[in-house]
């Protein structure tokens, strides 16, 4: 066996996230201030796509995937976004999920329940919802090692903005009013 790594107790510590320990980021996306996106995200493995210049994850070293948790509300999710470059992956931990696809009149929707998962291509405009009766558990998967951004339509920047919140040159959150 080829280059095999040995790890003691405390370098593999480093790689641990309980989930006792995370603190869920209300505030981590410009759209989490629109009615209907609020959510809790828990950045577990790399920091993902984050707006929020201060995203701590329980797992700092993200080799080739980022790992989230989004809990949120009856008919609450994500608003309309596409990832340039990765692929995204949701899995539903706890509830009802609704996940959308394209915009518009093309839109479509597919509901999944608890262990169902869907793999979303890049440059597929995406969103999803909590679409059962109870707060639920999302399980968010997103290929990629770099913190990246996200495109969203101008609508839902828009609505951004009159809720509080825009991003700056580096795509990061900054009060709308800035």
């Amino acid at each position: 066996m080829n280059d095999i790594i040995e790890m003691n107790q405390e370098e593999m510590s480093a790689r641990v996230a309980r989930f006792a320990e995370q603190q869920g980021n209300d505030q981590l996306m410009i759209t989490q201030s629109i009615p209907g996106f609020q959510r809790d995200i828990y950045s577990i493995i790399g920091k993902g796509v984050s707006e929020d210049s201060g995203t701590q994850p329980g797992i700092v070293d993200s080799e080739g995937f980022n790992v989230a948790y989004v809990g949120a509300e009856p008919n609450n999710g994500s608003a309309m976004h596409t990832h340039n470059e990765e692929v995204e992956v949701f899995i539903p931990i706890s509830g009802q999920w609704a996940i959308y696809w394209n915009e518009g009149d093309d839109m479509e929707e597919i509901v999944l329940g608890p262990m169902d998962c869907i793999s979303v291509p890049e440059k597929v405009m995406r969103s999803f919802k909590n679409v059962g009766d109870t707060y639920g558990y999302l399980l968010v998967i997103i290929g990629g090692t770099e913190n990246t951004t996200v495109s969203r339509p101008q609508s839902v920047i828009d609505a951004a903005a009159a809720a509080g919140l825009k991003l700056d040159a580096d795509g990061k959150m900054v009060p709308a009013a800035e």
